[in-house]
């Protein structure tokens, strides 16, 4: 009887052992895939995938919030046609306590062999006070100041050689970026030609 007890405890201790080497075997495994940088370098080329698609588009276009849309607002176009501004004159000043009035005419020249149907102006006005009248303080205007601009639209039958005056032209502004002048000489006004339609 005290044979066979001391056998059953005997084998009943090989058990647990067998069980403890395969855990310490599990262990090892883990240990020695976590020494191989698989999973870590896989990680890094998709964020440099990633990282370059952000950049561009297919076929290497850049993306849409890239691209300068910069409007072209006031840029004349380049050589519209080659049609000259031969002279302008200021014909009036209509004064207004809300908004006054340049009343002005252009002379326009065609000195090429295009004949034209449809043109576009447009005219800046500047107000420019005379020397003995920028010696007040603020808030009188003492320099060369913008104070208008208008578009001209003009259609002809047949704009092919010589001059065509453009009457009536219009630029309002307000009369405290004036100071209240309504005198002709105190004003320029500068033209472009924008667009020319030939027929």
């Amino acid at each position: 009887m005290t044979q066979s007890y001391l056998r059953r405890r005997v084998l009943a201790a090989v058990v647990p052992l067998g069980l403890s080497g395969c855990l310490v075997e599990s262990d090892t495994n883990q240990s020695n895939d976590s020494v191989h940088p698989t999973t870590s370098t896989t990680t890094t080329d998709a964020d440099a995938s990633a990282s370059s698609s952000s950049d561009t588009q297919p076929g290497g276009q850049p993306n849409e919030e890239e691209i300068d849309d910069t409007p072209n607002e006031g840029v004349i176009s380049p050589d519209p046609a080659g049609i000259e501004i031969e002279s302008f004159d200021i014909d009036r000043i209509i004064e207004s306590i809300y908004l006054s009035q340049i009343v002005a005419e252009v002379v326009i020249a065609n000195p090429g062999t295009d004949t034209y149907g449809t043109l576009e102006l447009r005219a800046d006005a500047y107000y420019e006070p005379p020397a003995d009248d920028r010696t007040y303080h603020p808030p009188r205007v003492d320099e060369r100041t913008a104070v208008g601009r208008t578009y001209i639209e003009r259609t002809f039958e047949s704009f092919d050689s010589g001059t065509r005056t453009i009457e009536d032209i219009i630029i309002q502004y307000d009369t405290d970026d004036t100071n209240g002048s309504t005198d002709p000489t105190e004003f320029d006004i500068e033209i472009a030609v924008r667009r020319a339609d030939p027929l």
